[in-house]
């Protein structure tokens, strides 16, 4: 049972990172129809640029942690107004959206070739929010850090469902995804919801990598990994639905601590990815797709 247990905290644990970077995309899609293949870079950006202002220059921890996220905030806005308001404003976005995905892919290599010269190739983490050793209830153990994730992907996912289920502003920002021209016609903004919502999902995935890089650190190049998990859990999520981009990515979490384990530990993660393909065969409507006909 204690063996047990532990895989489900465990599993919670992963399946939180993978939830908090879903949520970023299901949100961000719900409004502009595109993935931010760059959630991650912003992530590896909150988690070594907090290492770097505190170990190497000896800022105090809470300043460095806003520092961090206001250049976040400000790298995510200028890029939204100088290449995504080209890409999408200007009339590109009509090549379909294969055309527009590579415009934030190529933000994440950007990013990921900045990180490399700025933080160099070795492994750092962000000082612990939350310091000390793993919680021990009797004999089920769960790093502090985990904990944060757990509860930071939970209050997002559940905060942002609500939002866009029962306010104004969030039946808005709905509506820029379902029918641009019809939001415009009634009078909504859906450039600055759209940029807005691209700041708010670099700033969130930066507040993620701070809270969970003491699990398991961050170098340069960990965005991409980071990202395609979420691209994964968002996916069972339709892409727009937060709410269900966090239970997917518990779920994802579980099952893949669960077929490590149970099974296999070598092989845990290529049977996750093996489950997931054969869902997404046989039952397409768990992803909101359509099933297709035979």
């Amino acid at each position: 049972m204690t063996e047990f247990g532990n895989l489900v905290l465990s599993g919670l644990t992963s399946g939180a990172i993978y939830a908090v970077l879903a949520v970023c995309l299901a949100l961000w899609f719900r409004v502009a129809n595109m993935l931010n293949l760059a959630a991650g870079d912003f992530a590896m950006i909150g988690a070594l640029g907090v290492d770097l202002l505190v170990r190497v220059h000896g800022w105090n921890l809470g300043l460095s942690i806003l520092a961090i996220l206001v250049v976040i905030a400000l790298v995510a806005f200028a890029y939204d107004f100088v290449v995504l308001r080209i890409a999408v404003d200007w009339g590109r976005a009509q090549e379909g959206i294969v055309a527009i995905f590579f415009f934030t892919f190529a933000l994440s290599f950007v990013l990921e070739g900045i990180a490399q010269q700025v933080f160099g190739t070795v492994v750092h983490a962000a000082p612990a929010l939350w310091p000390g050793n793993a919680l021990d209830f009797h004999g089920l153990h769960v790093q502090r850090a985990g904990v944060l994730v757990i509860g930071f992907a939970l209050v997002v996912g559940v905060g942002l469902a609500l939002c866009l289920r029962f306010t104004l502003v969030g039946k808005a920002m709905a509506a820029c995804g379902e029918n641009p021209i019809g939001a415009r016609i009634v009078g909504i903004d859906s450039r600055r919801f759209r940029r807005a919502i691209f700041v708010l999902t670099a700033v969130l995935a930066g507040v993620f990598g701070i809270l969970g890089s003491p699990i398991t650190g961050f170098v340069y190049n960990s965005g991409a990994g980071l990202g395609l998990s979420g691209v994964v859990a968002a996916a069972f999520a339709g892409f727009t639905r937060p709410g269900r981009a966090v239970a997917a990515g518990l779920s994802i979490g579980l099952l893949e601590s669960f077929l490590s384990g149970y099974v296999n530990t070598a092989y845990g993660e290529t049977l996750l990815y093996g489950v997931l393909a054969a869902v997404m065969l046989f039952r397409p409507q768990l992803m909101g797709l359509p099933e297709v006909a035979r």
